[in-house]
């Protein structure tokens, strides 16, 4: 999970300016810096957004390129006076309407950064004939627990509220191009050839069309599943990688022969660059931006992909929602009369609120920790994660839960989503001496003594 820092306002002005010359098509170019690594960034997108409760304007200058569906995510949580994040490395820059600069976020790796204060950061911005040009810098900063800095510029046309994207290309039937990898595979300095890549249609998840990338050493062409049959080894080293449609990477499995690890899970360490899924094919770059620790070994990947892909078959589309969404914040408020307009109404239990003491968890449940401040609660199993998973998802659904989306479960890891009346689980199972270690966040539960 992302570390986030500096949440307060940062000094400084903004002057205008103009530029003369042709405009440019939609650009976005520069660098961010993070922990001593330079991430090359070449998209952007600007948008009407709420800045510190006002109208203002927001631009993400991004290695990959933007979707409309991490715009709208960005727009409902900016709304609601949340945090946004977008696919990484990016920076994003806020402004009020007349151009004075805000302040910065970024996010690069396993790290967020939320609005950056301090420092000699400026910025500035010019809405003219409805594109906004600008630029953004901070000069390297090496104090702190996250060094950073940014020099970014953008030309880009200013998304008014309701406008959106132009739409993605069509995926159409899968393309006849011929499966590549090329690049590095490394486990503790030892490179791995990947030699063979396929792409696959694998179950929803977060109720989102998704893809299955495998990477191996040997050919898996004629394996009927290839994504599990590669975690153990079966072609040689191996790298699955599970991402949406947008590059968005949800799950991660390295397996190899040079680590003592041999198959381990490895979120948030892993992004996607130049990923693109149109015209029947799937293309792009995985890169770990060097070497990524983990259990106290390294690995690396820097590998560019082309591999066919046709449209989502019927049995792995999402379940059309039963309800329209609608945003939170434009319902008709129906909380009862508080003492002070800031406050919320307290919630009322719910007749059949389970008690979180009562959570059905395995038999052999070890080490049980609830944590009430942040209501979750961990424990182990003697048992692997598959076995944990199976028993844990029976007995969850005797005690009336039900699925949310589809389960993702590898022999390295697992997440796990429940729901019961107005309450929310969720879980993440991890390989741990031999056993497992599950961690579950848990809403809607009663957590007072019994």
């Amino acid at each position: 999970m992302g570390l986030v820092a500096g949440m307060a306002a940062i000094g400084g002005s903004a002057t205008l300016f103009a530029q003369d010359g042709a405009k440019p098509a939609n650009a976005g170019e520069g660098t961010l810096m993070l922990k001593s690594k330079n991430y090359p960034l070449k998209n952007a997108v600007a948008y009407e957004t709420t800045v510190d409760g006002e109208e203002g304007i927001a631009v993400v200058v991004s290695g990959p390129a933007i979707s409309n569906e991490k715009l709208n995510e960005a727009r409902k949580s900016e709304k609601k006076g949340e945090p946004s994040d977008f696919r990484r490395p990016y920076v994003k820059l806020e402004f009020t309407k007349a151009g004075a600069f805000k302040g910065w976020g970024a996010g690069a790796g396993d790290i967020s950064l939320g609005r950056h204060s301090g420092g000699n950061a400026t910025g500035e911005l010019k809405l003219q004939d409805g594109r906004v040009i600008g630029k953004g810098n901070q000069p390297n900063e090496t104090e702190g627990m996250f060094p950073s800095g940014l020099d970014v510029r953008f030309d880009v046309p200013l998304l008014r509220t309701g406008e959106s994207l132009p739409p993605s290309k069509k995926p159409g039937p899968a393309a006849n191009v011929k499966p590549s990898v090329t690049g590095v595979f490394k486990g503790n300095g030892k490179d791995a050839k990947l030699a063979y890549v396929s792409a696959h249609w694998r179950e929803p998840f977060g109720d989102k069309p998704s893809i299955a990338l495998v990477f191996t050493e040997k050919d898996h062409s004629k394996d009927k599943k290839p994504d599990f049959n590669a975690g153990f080894g079966k072609f040689g080293s191996a790298l699955i990688v599970s991402l949406h449609e947008d590059g968005d990477i949800f799950g991660c499995e390295v397996a190899h022969t040079a680590l003592k690890h041999q198959n381990f899970s490895s979120i948030g360490k892993i992004n996607t660059n130049d990923f693109e899924y149109a015209d029947g094919q799937v293309k792009g770059e995985l890169t770990t931006d060097g070497a990524a620790d983990v259990f106290g070994e390294s690995w690396e990947v820097n590998v560019k992909f082309v591999a066919p892909l046709g449209e989502v078959p019927k049995e792995f589309q999402p379940a059309a929602s039963k309800e329209p969404e609608q945003d939170a914040t434009d319902k008709q408020a129906t909380s009862e009369p508080t003492t002070e307009p800031s406050e919320k109404a307290a919630p009322k239990p719910a007749k059949d609120q389970l008690n979180v003491k009562d959570l059905a968890l395995t038999k052999d449940a070890a080490d049980v920790d609830y944590k009430a401040l942040v209501e979750q609660l961990g424990f182990k199993s003697k048992a692997n994660v598959k076995s944990v998973c199976a028993e844990l998802s029976a007995n969850l659904k005797g005690q009336g839960w039900t699925k949310q989306g589809s389960d993702l479960i590898t022999p390295a890891s697992a997440i796990l989503k429940r729901k019961r009346g107005d309450a929310t689980l969720t879980i993440f199972v991890k390989p741990e001496s031999g056993g497992s270690n599950v961690k579950m966040m848990t809403e809607g539960l009663a957590w007072d003594e019994k």
